[in-house]
């Protein structure tokens, strides 16, 4: 009998996000057969949001990264894994860390942005940001990029060699229910309009809401979904624009599914993106989509005119708002054909078998 290699994806927290939810994905549908993964997170129980049923998880309830360093450099030492595999950039510079030390494990970073461009919004100073990936990333056995922007800028901007960089899209992670099927007609009286996604400098709501208080001849809803710390100034400039009454903010849901689904389009306005899992959400579930064209993997989801449309600029934006005709030009119907294969879950979980098994 084969010996399954082990594995341990090492997670914040299992709150609420993107790299959350697709890594605890893969973690718990890896082959059973071939590996034996497990879970390891920083953080606390009742922080989690996401199903791992039938999943070892570990919490090491720590409430800060720095905390979790002692204790989490024992479990690994502990469960003596052939794999570790990090989700975001403290945990990979970490991750690096350790493999100085524990050099017969191989340790895979997964990135969750275009960093160089990320930069420009992070709080976080970006030259000490650039020094750890510098130092650090380098020691990693694998990183695995969401798109080939991403890939691009670790060899232009911090001189990774491409040989050590995997571009692994993320899946989708669910399946439709029968009672969530798809919607293949436009509400012709109110167009509705959703967002999802952290309410911050990158995700560009101050041009969306500015694009959508110019829009003439017909009526429109805007709903948008999430919390972060542009909260205030969002809700600002919507009264400014005097869309009080068309802004709906639901800080959380744990149906984004259903929102997206009765909705007539999804609008991201982002600059950039790692890899924009609603954005794919939306498409999944019939939804097309209007996006800035960022840096990212926006463009691996968004096929101009097929499943909606990518603008390049505020104009842009603003005219294709106002031409209600190409707007209900995307056959519904089809939308969520032009996704279902390229990222299905089947695809992408082989391909992080295959990276183990290499």
């Amino acid at each position: 009998m084969q010996n399954k290699k082990k594995v341990l994806f090492i997670l914040p927290t299992l709150g609420a996000g993107g790299a959350e939810r697709v890594m605890s994905f893969v973690c718990k549908n890896l082959d059973n057969n071939l590996f034996d993964a497990k879970l390891i997170v920083l953080g606390f129980q009742k922080d989690n949001v996401f199903d791992v049923e039938n999943v070892s998880v570990t919490y090491l309830n720590k409430s800060r990264l720095l905390l979790a360093i002692p204790a989490l450099f024992k479990v690994i030492i502990q469960e003596k894994p052939s794999f570790v595999i990090g989700s975001i950039i403290h945990v990979n510079v970490m991750m690096g860390f350790f493999s100085v030390f524990l050099r017969k494990i191989k340790f895979i970073g997964r990135e969750a942005s275009v960093v160089s461009k990320m930069n420009e919004f992070s709080t976080f100073n970006s030259k000490f940001k650039t020094l750890l990936i510098k130092v650090f990333y380098p020691r990693l056995t694998f990183l695995v990029c969401q798109s080939e922007d991403m890939r691009k800028d670790f060899i232009s901007t911090f001189n990774l060699k491409s040989s050590s960089l995997v571009l692994i899209h993320n899946p989708i992670t669910f399946k439709l229910k029968e009672e969530l099927e798809q919607r293949n007609s436009y509400n012709l009286d109110n167009v509705n309009f959703v967002t999802v996604g952290r309410l911050s400098g990158e995700k560009g709501y101050f041009r969306i809401i500015e694009g959508l208080s110019k829009i003439q001849g017909y009526s429109f809803s805007y709903c948008i979904i999430g919390s972060g710390p542009l909260e205030k100034q969002i809700k600002q400039l919507v009264e400014k624009y005097g869309l009080s009454d068309k802004v709906s903010f639901i800080p959380f849901t744990s149906n984004v599914l259903g929102e997206l689904i009765n909705k007539d389009y999804f609008i991201q306005g982002s600059y950039v993106e790692g890899f924009p899992n609603a954005l794919l959400e939306s498409c999944t579930v019939g939804t097309p989509v209007i996006a800035f064209n960022a840096l990212g993997g926006t463009k691996d989801i968004v096929m101009n005119g097929e499943n909606g449309f990518l603008v390049e600029n505020e104009n842009d934006f603003s005219s294709l708002l106002n031409n209600l005709d190409r707007l209900k030009s995307i056959d519904r119907s089809k939308v969520k054909l032009s996704v279902i294969n390229k990222f299905n879950s089947e695809k992408i979980l082989s391909q992080y078998e295959e990276l183990l098994n290499s």
